[in-house]
C-alpha cells in the first residue's frame, strides 16, 4: 500500500511540476529567422501581408507593423522589403502589408474623370485593423508578442498609421498599439477655404474627394478635419510619436514647409503626449539620398526601444 501511495504522490507532483512549464517559445528563442511572404489576411486579393520574423525570438519579441505609400492610390509592400528587413534586424517582427488601394479610373484622363470610390481612407483602416487581428492570432506560430507592437509608415501609410494609432474608427486592436512612427506623412488633410484647390493640380482635388468620399468643399470641412492626425491627436489621446519629415517634402509638385509638423508637434505635446521630430537635412519625400533609410529605420527602432518594447 505504501509504494502505491509513493507512486501515486509521485505522478501527481511529476503532473504538476509539467504543468507549470512554459512552453519552448516562452524560454527558449528560435535562433532561426523567417520570410513569409503574401499572406493572405483577408478576402481581397489586396489583403497580403509579408512577415520578417528575426532570429533569437520568443514569445516577448515586439512587433512593427509597416504601412507602404503612394498617396493612397498606389504602392505596394514590396518597396519596403528592404525597410523590413532592417527592421527585423533590430529585433521586430515585422507586418509588411497591403491594403486595398483607392480607384484610380480616369483620374489621369484629360478631361479626368470625377468618380467616387468604393474604397476610402475608412476601408484602409478597417483593413489595417483586420491585418492586426490575423496577426495577433498567428503570434503563437510565429513566435512574437501579442501586445507590445509599433506602427510605422511612409507617406500616406504614414498618415494612415497615425489615424490607426489615435484610434480612429472602431478601438478594436489599436490597444495593441504603443508607439507610432511617421515617416513623411501628412499630418492633416483639412483645409481653410476650398479656393484653396483652385490652385492646385486639379487631380489633386479629385483625390481627395476619391480618398474621402466627400466633395472638397466648405460645407464638408468636418469630413476632412476626422481623418486628419492633427485633429484626431487634439481631440483624443495619442501615443508616442515620432515624426520624420524630409527637409524637402514636396508631394503634386508643392512642399509647405515644416509649419504643419510645428504645429502638429505642439498639439502633441500639449496633450502630454511624448513626441520627437526630425528635420532630415537634404532628404526628399522618398528619402531616396544615400544613408537616408538607414537613418530613418535607426531612429524609429530607437523609439520602438523606448516605447515598445
Amino acid at each position: 500500500m505504501k509504494s502505491l501511495i509513493k507512486a501515486s504522490l509521485f505522478l501527481f507532483l511529476a503532473g504538476s511540476f509539467g504543468s507549470c512549464q512554459k512552453s519552448p517559445s516562452d524560454t527558449e528563442p528560435i535562433v532561426e529567422a523567417k520570410t513569409i511572404l503574401n499572406v493572405s489576411y483577408g478576402t481581397s486579393a489586396e489583403h497580403k501581408m509579408d512577415v520578417y520574423l528575426p532570429a533569437n525570438r520568443t514569445a516577448i519579441t515586439p512587433v512593427a507593423i509597416l504601412l507602404h505609400g503612394g498617396g493612397f492610390i498606389a504602392g505596394d509592400k514590396s518597396e519596403f522589403s528592404m525597410q523590413s528587413q532592417m527592421l527585423a534586424a533590430k529585433g521586430y517582427a515585422v507586418l509588411n502589408m497591403n491594403y486595398r488601394l483607392v480607384d484610380t479610373i480616369g483620374l489621369f484622363k484629360i478631361p479626368l474623370v470625377h468618380k467616387a470610390s468604393a474604397i476610402t481612407i475608412n476601408q484602409q483602416i478597417a483593413d489595417i485593423k483586420t491585418a492586426m487581428s490575423f496577426a495577433a492570432g498567428m503570434a503563437g506560430e510565429w513566435i512574437m508578442n501579442t501586445n507590445k507592437w509599433g506602427i510605422c509608415g511612409h507617406s500616406a501609410g504614414a498618415t494612415l498609421a497615425l489615424l490607426v494609432a489615435y484610434n480612429y474608427g472602431s478601438a478594436n486592436e489599436v490597444q495593441r498599439l504603443k508607439a507610432v512612427a511617421n515617416w513623411a506623412g501628412a499630418t492633416t488633410l483639412s483645409f481653410t477655404d476650398e479656393a484653396e484647390f483652385n490652385l492646385q493640380d486639379p487631380r489633386l482635388k479629385e483625390i481627395y474627394f476619391r480618398i474621402t468620399g466627400y466633395e472638397p468643399i466648405n460645407a464638408n470641412k468636418l469630413a476632412y478635419m476626422a481623418v486628419s492626425p492633427d485633429w484626431q491627436a487634439f481631440n483624443g489621446k495619442g501615443i508616442p510619436t515620432l515624426n520624420i519629415r524630409p527637409e524637402f517634402n514636396a508631394v503634386f509638385g508643392s512642399d509647405p514647409g515644416p509649419a504643419l509638423y510645428q504645429s502638429f508637434t505642439t498639439t502633441l505635446t500639449n496633450k502630454g503626449v511624448p513626441n520627437k521630430w526630425i528635420e532630415l537635412k537634404g532628404a526628399d519625400h522618398g528619402f531616396g539620398q544615400p544613408g537616408n533609410w538607414q537613418v530613418v529605420v535607426n531612429e524609429t527602432a530607437a523609439w520602438f526601444d523606448k516605447y515598445v518594447r
